[in-house]
Formats: structure tokens, C-alpha cells, sequence
């Protein structure tokens, strides 16, 4: 079944559409619900689709806006913007006419999504109670349009690049799974991993012959420096 089958973006965001121009605020509220549909749709296909080189650890945790800042981490090329054309010339130089148009990809920047994600988000808790003193009613109408009319240009991507030479290990400290890509990392540099309950700087070293990297990292007793008086 293809990915684009299994999340279906366009019908997420057209529910979405439909429900923002509605005149009962209660439906703009589910609105919201149906954008961060569209969101992890958007991201969801791609995991979907490289689903073969990562494990189900990584894959089933992992929430839209961390997925996708791991993807541009492992392959810039496959988790940006890309047109695919081909030309039938047969020329031995690129030819500067005749490219067919085959399809784009388009994901949305990390930055990005993670704004609009939380933003969205913040639309389905009740307003907090400083603000609900200034103000009796919340309009988001058109902050949902506006996010809904952003969304168009990704929903409308329709191709999806693979990305390869993944290895996956595990952080010495917390046992989390991590994914790297083995083109982009350098042996002796220092990640940090990506459990943030954990956090431990993390030592790489990467034999490029053999395709593998292995991790490492120190722990060490740190003693405060601070002494309180005795009451």
C-alpha cells in the first residue's frame, strides 16, 4: 500500500478547511486537530517510506517535529526540497531543454514545524487564567487559515527520496537507539544523545572501511562546592 495512502495529508487539511470556515468556534478547535494531522502526515510519509532502515524503537516514538530533525541530521538531501526531472536526449552534456517533470518533494523546515506544531497545540488547552482575565474569547480563525494556507505547498509535494547508509546504535548510558548517518559522521567527534532525559556527550568512532560506528562516553562524581551553615 503506498505511503501516500496510509496518510493521507490532502484529506486531513481539507477537513481542516471546511471546519475553519465554519461559524462555531468549537469547530476551529477541531481544525487544529485536523492540521497536526496534516503535520504528521507530511513527516509520517517519510518515515514510512525509509521505514526498512530504522528500527521499530526509533520509528514508533518518535513524534513529528523529532523525526523530522533526525531525518535532515541523516540526509540533508532526503529530507529537504527536491524536483525530480529526466531528459530523453541522450546527450552527453546536460541538455538545456526537453526535461520532463517527474514530481517534488517538499518538507517542511524544522524550525518551522516545530512552531506551528506547538502553536497548534496550544489551540486545544483552555486559555490560561491571566489571559482569560484580559480577554472572554479566543479567535483563531485566522491564525488557522493562515497555517492551513502553508501547509498547501507540502501536502502538494508528491515524490519521496529514500536515504541509505543508516547504522543504528545505542547510548551507553540510557540504552535509547540512535541513528546515524554514515556518510555525515566523523570519527572523534561528540553527539549528544537525543534522550533528553539522559543528555550524555557521547564519543564517536567511526571505521568508514567497515561501515560502523561504535559510542563511548565518561561519567564522572561531581561534588558540590557549596557548604551550609548547620542550623
Amino acid at each position: 500500500m503506498s505511503v501516500f495512502h496510509t496518510y493521507n495529508k490532502d484529506k486531513h487539511l481539507q477537513r481542516a478547511l471546511n471546519l475553519i470556515e465554519s461559524d462555531n468556534s468549537v469547530e476551529h478547535v477541531y481544525a487544529c486537530l485536523e492540521l497536526r494531522f496534516c503535520i504528521e502526515a507530511i513527516v509520517y510519509q517519510k518515515l514510512l517510506h525509509g521505514v526498512e532502515c530504522l528500527p521499530n524503537t526509533i520509528v514508533n516514538k518518535w513524534q513529528p517535529t523529532k523525526a523530522l530533525k533526525m531525518l535532515v541530521e541523516l540526509d540533508k538531501l532526503s529530507a529537504s526540497d527536491c524536483v525530480v526531472e529526466v531528459n530523453l536526449s541522450h546527450s552527453s552534456k546536460p541538455p538545456e531543454s526537453g526535461w520532463l517533470f517527474l514530481g517534488e518533494q517538499k518538507l517542511p523546515p524544522v524550525r518551522w514545524l516545530n512552531k506551528i506544531y506547538n502553536k497548534l497545540g496550544n489551540f486545544l488547552h483552555l486559555v490560561e487564567p491571566q489571559k482569560a482575565i484580559e480577554a472572554t474569547h479566543r479567535d483563531i480563525q485566522k491564525d488557522l487559515r493562515d497555517i492551513a494556507e502553508q501547509l498547501k505547498q507540502y501536502v502538494r509535494s508528491n515524490i519521496l527520496i529514500n536515504y541509505k547508509n543508516i547504522d543504528i546504535k545505542q547510548c551507553p548510558a540510557c540504552q535509547q537507539d540512535i541513528a546515524f548517518s554514515l556518510k555525515n559522521v566523523r570519527d572523534g567527534e561528540t553527539r549528544k544523545c537525543s534522550n533528553f532525559r539522559c543528555g550524555a556527550l557521547l564519543t564517536v568512532k567511526a571505521n568508514i572501511v567497515k561501515q560502523e560506528i561504535k559510542l563511548s562516553c565518561n561519567t564522572y562524581d561531581v561534588k558540590c562546592q557549596l557548604t551550609f551553615p548547620l542550623n
